[in-house]
């Protein structure tokens, strides 16, 4: 248990500065990053690799929003 707490901190600790590096809001990108973890960890219970799924498909989420959605000039 206390390990997964870990993780869920690393998580949004890394998905913030993500977020406020590329868009300015890295509370709601952080915040996203926790809801996956929980959800992955205590809801599902689908353990680490869950999480780390979860955690990777955040970030593909995000990369096809930034490539799909954000103009060429607007990135990074």
């Amino acid at each position: 248990m206390p390990f997964e707490i870990i993780l869920l901190v690393v998580g949004g600790v890394l998905f913030y500065r993500i977020g406020s590096h590329e868009y300015g809001k890295g509370f709601l990108v952080a915040a996203l990053s926790i809801l996956a973890g929980v959800l992955t960890f205590f809801v599902f219970a689908w353990g680490r690799f869950g999480y780390l799924g979860g955690q990777i498909l955040l970030f593909a989420g995000l990369t096809w929003y930034n490539i799909k959605y954000r103009p060429p000039g607007k990135r990074g």
